[in-house]
């Protein structure tokens, strides 16, 4: 398992960059890639998810918001690419807040995030 790369970006898209680290590039799934700076070094905390057909990199700029991703994931019926949409948000503080607080308002602003999820995050 992998905690962080450093390397450089290379390329951003809507949904992921790729870090190029000694002549190999990571494709890296994030929140929000336009936080990054093409051709510039940045260390990306990253979450590796092996699965039956795929091996996927999701990354994340701080170590706490990795943490936010993973207690997401331990949510039953969030997966990686649901959570993603949710970190995009940029408001992990409102997130945790609303979780805190079992603000209902808050959390139906996330696609896709129904009542029984709702209710399981207020259980992390």
């Amino acid at each position: 398992m992998y905690e962080f790369l450093t390397g450089t970006v290379v390329e951003i898209t809507p949904s992921y960059i790729v870090l190029e680290n000694q002549g190999v590039g990571y494709l890296v799934y994030c929140a929000n890639p336009f936080r990054y700076e093409e051709n510039t070094e940045t260390k990306i905390f990253v979450y590796q998810a092996v699965r039956e057909n795929s091996i996927t990199l999701y990354g994340f700029k701080t170590s706490s918001e990795k943490k936010l991703f993973l207690k997401l994931l331990d949510v039953s019926g969030i997966g990686p690419k649901s959570a993603l949409a949710i970190l995009a948000n940029d408001d992990n503080r409102g997130l945790v807040f609303a979780i805190d607080n079992d603000d209902d308002k808050y959390l139906t602003k996330f696609q896709g995030l129904g009542r029984k999820q709702q209710n399981r995050l207020y259980l992390i």
